[in-house]
This record gives structure tokens, sequence and C-alpha cells, in this order.
């Protein structure tokens, strides 16, 4: 590497677990989004970063959000807009990243997470 060359990354790993976790940590952190989840075609959770629990919920809702349903989560004081679900195609299967709150970069941040997602997974 070129001596005066930056790391952009603060934290890498070469475990795809604590790879995602860390992407998602990133993002949660730069976008200020309440929760960051990263789900099956079932809404079971694959990396999140956020509360557990808000993390599950948000994984439940996202493969349903991106089908069309309302952008909402279940439970009081949450707004339709809050949700943002990113469809990803890793090997022929569909995950699904989803934030919930965040500013007005979030789609780009969500963007940016997505391909690095795609990178880290397809990785060897």
């Amino acid at each position: 590497m070129h001596p005066t060359a930056t790391e952009r990354r603060a934290r890498r790993s070469s475990e795809h677990n604590l790879a995602l976790r860390y992407q998602l940590e990133s993002t949660l952190k730069r976008g200020r989004m309440a929760a960051l989840a990263l789900t099956d075609g079932n809404g079971l959770l694959v990396a999140w970063a956020g509360e557990d629990g808000l993390c599950e919920e948000l994984g439940a809702v996202a493969p349903l959000v991106a089908r069309g349903a309302p952008k909402r989560m279940p439970g009081p004081g949450q707004t339709g807009d809050d949700v943002a679900v990113r469809a990803i195609d890793c090997f022929g299967e569909a995950l699904f990243l989803a934030s919930l709150g965040g500013g007005v970069a979030r789609e780009a941040l969500l963007s940016h997470s997505a391909r690095g997602i795609q990178r880290i997974l397809t990785s060897n």
C-alpha cells in the first residue's frame, strides 16, 4: 500500500458476520438511524445494528414493506415514513436491508451499505 493512502474503513474483519456488523454499525452511526437490519426473505435477522428488540421488529416487517406493505413499524410512536427497505440479491436469494429513522442522506447511505454487504457476502 502507498504510504500516503488512507484506509476509509476504521474496522475490518475477514469473518463475514463481524464484517457485516461493522458495515451496519457504520451506516447506522453515519445516518443517525434508530435501527438497521439485514434479513432474509422470511424476516429473520442475518445482521443488525441497534437495539436488539427493535431490530427484530424491523427485520420482521422488512420483506413485507419491500413487497408493498405500509412503511410502518408496529407500536406507538412510529411514523409511516420512518422505515426504508432496499432489496439485495445475493447468489439468487433476496435479502432486505431495512432502516428505521435517518436523515435526508438515508437513501444514499442505504445504497452504499447494500453494495458493501454484497461485497462482503460474495467475497471468499
